[in-house]
């Protein structure tokens, strides 16, 4: 298959698995956004095992992206209010064992409360029977009269129902309200039992009422002057409790400091209050359970709200405003879709590490504006859907789709690759878009060719194919190695000959000076010992534009360089052996070298298989504390002297140089005998000054 037809189908596996994680992870939000909303519901929703599953986990969510919000933000101030419990301590104080209070106690409550003037009284008890003496329900009224702000509780009574055709339950409820002589005398009543209640026993809802009877926290609201409309319509409207803090945040005294003289609070301490006179367990005639309550700080641990601090809490949130709003399930829905579009179809198109991040910075991101919403705008939404479920299956999917699609050409590039390549290079390339089809691109790199000197007569030598393999192996170990440390690619091995390049298969903008770094370690070990076998490595560097890739045809192919600066580093490689040098490097490269290195011009060149003369330099590592050596300067004078024509002064000078050198210098050997040979006759009239070599 051509390498277009593999890149346009790997594009389509992409697109189809970015398409399909976002159907996938869209549906599933889609199905839990639904399912959330049977948080702070009425009724009950028939459903098969898989849609129970469903509505269970989407339940669990929408509690829980309502509760953390608060957990966020702790605990705030409170308005001015107070709850006075009818707890175990005050009844054994006052002689009340039993769940009823005597109603006289209630009444001289009221007359104790007066002084202080609270601004409203509302009572979590149901007084739903007439008392046996009726003089003590007639002192009860007169003391409701007196006060004019106290709000009695009716309680809802609850018919579980049957099923009927459709298989939905079919409920009905009562509601049983205060005693007549109680009612006419109080500022208002209304229900007092927590309806909706959730699955986990928590109240998140403030609780409406019925149809015709609001609830009594709402009676109050609306009598001390909150802006609400006194309509069905109005307090059967969706609201959410916004708790204040944990259990306990409400201030509380016990029933018996309120009317024993010797435990009474300070004057003036229920001044302008908003009390709420309850009991940490079901009080009045009726049972309807527990009186402990769930809260949002339950969920780390907290203890759980009674009743009567909750009452407390929806009262405030409704004077004051202060209710939370859910939004609308159509808005949730179009969240999760967006959400399934983002992360299902978005993460797939990133590798795993980066889709982590970006999926861990989603959920982070999601919570933050959720609990920003929830405080500042009294807006929240099951936020846990996209954060806590959506998100990691994103992450799941786009890591298996990552795999199945990219994992066996990673695993393929780093087992071919690595044979050529250091480690973190042949990983760069594995997790890059390489391709490993047939074809190639043109791209600027530096060759680095190598040779073993008098290899081929050190063989003949042996004649011991064994011994030769092994020496090889030696030698290439130590060759090699200089060349993966500076993130080379060794393209090919040719009998005792090594290739490499720097700037492909991936871009490297250094790659001259990488070359250059690779060719000083080199140097370093240009005279190696193997075996009892003095080995000379000879090297040469070129710098252009090839084309690299795969070679070759769709059923064999190797990755190789070719062009015009392969064959010359190869015949440059070669020039070693005439001028006596380790390491030639053309002026291509030597331009981009800068300062850092030290080389030497050694003139113009025309080498077999080129038709132009190239500038070669000698390259003599990288620049110390002492600089240039004294002797380049001298010797490319030489050099310029001969390229004029001036051999006798050409010569003067190469003496010099092998003078300075010991009397070994390779190159000014080379140019000392090169000029004996010229001088034994005339100079060409088109004299150039160009050295040309007839064999490599």
């Amino acid at each position: 298959m051509a390498a277009p037809q593999k890149s346009r189908w790997r594009g389509l596996l992409r697109l189809a698995s970015s398409v399909f994680g976002a159907v996938l992870v869209g549906v599933i939000g889609w199905v839990l956004a639904q399912a959330s909303f049977s948080v702070g519901t009425f009724g009950e929703r028939k459903a098969g095992r898989f849609g129970w599953l469903c509505t269970s986990l989407g339940e669990s969510l929408a509690r829980l992206s309502y509760d953390l919000p608060f957990v966020v933000r702790g605990t705030v101030g409170m308005p001015r209010s107070c709850v006075i419990y009818m707890d175990e301590d005050s009844g054994q104080k006052l002689g009340q064992t039993g769940a009823i209070w005597d109603r006289k106690l209630h009444a001289q409550l009221l007359e104790a409360l007066a002084a202080d003037k609270p601004r409203a009284i509302l009572f979590d008890v149901v007084f739903s029977d007439a008392h046996s003496e009726s003089s003590v329900d007639q002192e009860f009224a007169e003391a409701i009269r007196k006060s004019g702000n106290v709000f009695l509780a009716g309680a809802l009574e609850m018919d579980a129902g049957i099923i009927g055709a459709n298989g939905v339950r079919v409920s009905s409820q009562r509601v049983i309200p205060p005693i007549g002589i109680l009612r006419s005398a109080a500022a208002g009543w209304g229900v007092i039992a927590f309806q909706p209640l959730d699955g986990d026993y928590g109240v998140r809802r403030i609780s409406p009422g019925t149809e015709n009877v609001p609830s009594a926290p709402w009676r109050a609201a609306v009598k001390l002057g909150a802006a609400l409309e006194n309509t069905p319509e109005s307090w059967l409207q969706a609201r959410w409790q916004n708790y204040y803090g944990p259990a306990g945040t409400a201030e509380s005294v016990g029933f018996d400091r309120v009317i024993l003289p010797e435990n009474r609070l300070a004057p003036g301490y229920f001044t302008d209050r908003i009390v709420v006179v309850g009991g940490r367990s079901t009080l009045g005639g009726l049972a309807f359970g527990k009186d402990d309550f769930r809260n949002p700080f339950s969920v780390v641990g907290g203890a759980f709200s009674t009743g009567a601090e909750t009452h407390l809490t929806a009262l405030l949130n409704l004077l004051n405003g202060e209710w939370l709003t859910r939004l609308d399930e159509r808005s949730e829905r179009w969240i999760a879709i967006l959400a399934g579009v983002v992360l299902g179809g978005g993460l797939p198109r990133f590798r795993p590490h980066i889709a982590a991040l970006l999926a861990l910075s989603a959920m982070v991101a999601i919570g933050a504006f959720a609990c920003w919403l929830s405080v500042e705008e009294q807006v929240w939404f099951a936020w846990c859907v996209p954060a806590f479920v959506q998100a990691p299956v994103a992450l799941v999917w786009a890591i298996g789709a990552r795999y199945f699609l990219e994992e066996r050409r990673r695993h393929a590039l780093r087992v071919g690759f690595g044979h050529y390549l250091s480690t973190p290079i042949a990983d760069r390339i594995a997790d890059s878009d390489f391709d490993l089809s047939p074809g190639g691109s043109v791209e600027e790199v530096t060759v680095l060719f190598t040779d073993l000197e008098g290899f081929t007569p050190l063989t003949e030598e042996l004649e011991n194919p064994e011994l030769i393999t092994q020496i090889l192996l030696k030698y290439f170990a130590q060759t090699t190695a200089p060349i993966l440390e500076n993130d080379g690619l060794i393209v090919n091995f040719v009998g005792d000959a090594v290739t490499a390049v720097w700037g492909a298969p991936l871009a490297e903008p250094d790659h001259a000076r990488k070359a250059a770094l690779a060719a000083c370690r080199l140097q370093q070990t240009a005279w190696t010992e193997v075996d009892g076998f003095k080995l000379r490595t000879r090297i040469a560097l070129h710098t252009g534009r090839v084309l690299a890739g795969n070679i070759g045809s769709a059923e064999r192919f190797d990755y190789a360089i070719v062009g015009d600066p392969v064959n010359f580093a190869s015949r440059l490689e070669g020039l070693n052996k005439h001028l006596g040098t380790n390491v030639l490097v053309s002026d291509a490269i030597r331009q981009k070298l800068g300062d850092e290195f030290v080389t030497r011009r050694l003139g113009e060149f025309r080498v077999v298989g080129k038709k132009g003369a190239q500038v070669i330099h000698e390259f003599l590592g990288q620049k110390t504390g002492e600089g240039r050596p004294g002797w380049c300067d001298v010797f490319e004078r030489g050099v310029g002297e001969f390229r004029h024509g001036n051999l006798d002064s050409a010569l003067l000078k190469m003496e010099e140089v092998l003078a300075l050198c010991g009397g070994r210098d390779g190159p000014a050997e080379f140019y000392v005998k090169r000029i004996a040979s010229l001088k034994k006759g005339p100079l060409p009239g088109d004299w150039t000054g160009i050295i040309e070599f007839a064999e490599k």
